[in-house]
């Protein structure tokens, strides 16, 4: 997987060696063209040396030699000693060195041809410098010694060297910058679009690359949709919290409006008042108990969920028993701890039974099982007639219900999903084969013993 370290580090090796290929074309062909293929004249050349070394010997010609201001620009000359090395330890060049060695074997040839009071022919009189022990050197301009790199430490060829490293560096880099910086900008905008209020500000799939940034827009892009969930989701509470509202404070200024027209129906009014006070103020509880449930505190406590378990049956028998219907808890066997509030963990299964025993029919049976198996698991069966299959995922969504003749404002069951989202635990709803529904709560178990 590729990934913004990869990226960069690729674009500066990318770079490096680019700029290194460069300057190694560049300095091979100044090279080249700094070679000269015309050098002065060899007999000026061989006068100048044997003047020199007559007058300040073999160190003076060493020296002169040394000096590259002595000789024109590119050039030199090169001593060369009858085994083809040159007085100052330089490579010789191609060209120098086969020449020399034919010179050498000319001079090889004539000493086995000459006789004692022969000379050398002049032409190679002219190369020869015989020092004062006796040694001879042939001296032969060509061209100097070039270090492939030098020019880049001094003259024009440093700066266009420089130059162009700056130049391919510019490029490489605003190509890597503009690569970075375009979905940076375009999260930028969507998240100031979503700040204004503009819910469906995105991103969108054409900037999830696999690098961090990529992975930033997709997560933002999630965020996102959450977030316009979340609003539509406290929208629709909103308006259902308005609505379940306003049939009871309807019926208030009813009773109200009568028990002032009509005194003495007051016992009957004031019942209906308190009742429907009764029913707002139950409302209103039942609001801030989802809004509790929305941002649960991290709680370390350990609750046992066999005990939670037998207390809401208990409690809910008496529910049960009004409606004729039975609540059946198998015993586990043996003592289940979850992680969480006992209060909360309660509340959650709470909702669950008390929904159940309302769609069960009378007569019929509520079935709470805590499973061994499956540790914090709690399964509510109930009797009743099941939920279509579209509505599964809707029944935990505050104020959603099936049949709106029921009593209740369908907030219970979304207390329950908050509670285990909030503990890290799920929620599940099926249909029995028979009839009925299944709700299934995972609680996260706890991982300490009490």
């Amino acid at each position: 997987m590729r990934s913004l370290f990869w990226k960069l580090f690729g674009a500066f090796w990318l770079t490096t060696l680019v700029i290194l290929a460069v300057s190694i074309f560049v300095s091979f062909r100044i090279a080249d063209e700094q070679s000269p293929y015309s050098f002065a004249d060899p007999r000026e050349i061989d006068e100048q040396l044997q003047a020199i070394l007559q007058l300040e010997g073999i160190k003076g010609l060493e020296d002169h030699i040394a000096d590259a201001g002595n000789f024109p620009p590119g050039q030199t000359v090169y001593l060369i000693d009858s085994s083809g090395r040159d007085l100052l330890g330089r490579e010789l060049p191609d060209r120098v060195h086969r020449r020399a060695q034919r010179i050498w074997s000319s001079i090889s040839e004539h000493r086995r041809e000459r006789r004692e009071s022969d000379r050398y022919p002049r032409r190679l009189r002219q190369s020869l410098l015989v020092t004062a022990d006796g040694r001879m050197l042939l001296a032969m301009p060509g061209p100097a010694p070039q270090e492939r790199f030098g020019f880049l430490l001094a003259g024009n060829g440093r700066w266009a060297v420089l130059g162009l490293a700056a130049a391919i560096s510019l490029l490489s880099f605003w190509l890597l910058s503009r690569s970075l910086a375009r979905p940076v900008a375009r999260i930028s905008d969507a998240a100031a679009r979503l700040a204004g209020g503009d819910m469906t500000s995105r991103i969108g799939k054409n900037a999830y690359t696999r690098d961090e940034i990529g992975q930033l827009a997709a997560q933002f892009d999630r965020m996102a949709e959450e977030l316009d969930q979340q609003s539509r989701t406290r929208l629709e509470m909103f308006r259902n919290i308005a609505h379940e509202l306003r049939a009871p404070l309807t019926r208030l200024q009813i009773a109200t409006e009568l028990l002032e027209r009509k005194p003495a129906s007051s016992p009957q009014q004031l019942k209906r008042i308190r009742y429907e006070i009764e029913r707002v103020e139950a409302l209103a509880s039942q609001v801030l108990a989802l809004a509790r449930a929305e941002q649960l505190p991290d709680s370390e406590e350990l609750t046992s969920l066999t005990e939670v378990v037998k207390q809401v049956i208990a409690d809910a028998g008496f529910e049960a028993g009004a409606r004729n219907v039975r609540v059946e808890c198998p015993d586990p066997g043996t003592d289940i701890m979850v992680k969480g509030n006992p209060d909360v963990v309660s509340s959650a299964i709470e909702n669950v039974v008390r929904n159940a025993i309302q769609h069960t029919p009378s007569g019929g049976e509520v079935v709470v099982t805590t499973s061994e198996g499956a540790p914090g698991t709690v399964t509510v069966t109930d009797g009743g007639p099941g939920v279509p299959a579209r509505d599964l995922d809707k029944i935990f969504e505050p104020f959603y219900r099936i049949d709106t003749n029921r009593p209740g404002a369908g907030i219970g069951l979304a207390i329950t999903k908050r509670v285990l989202q909030q503990s890290g635990g799920t929620l599940t709803a099926v249909n029995t084969p028979r009839s009925g529904l299944k709700i299934t709560m995972r609680f996260p178990p706890s991982k300490r013993t009490p």
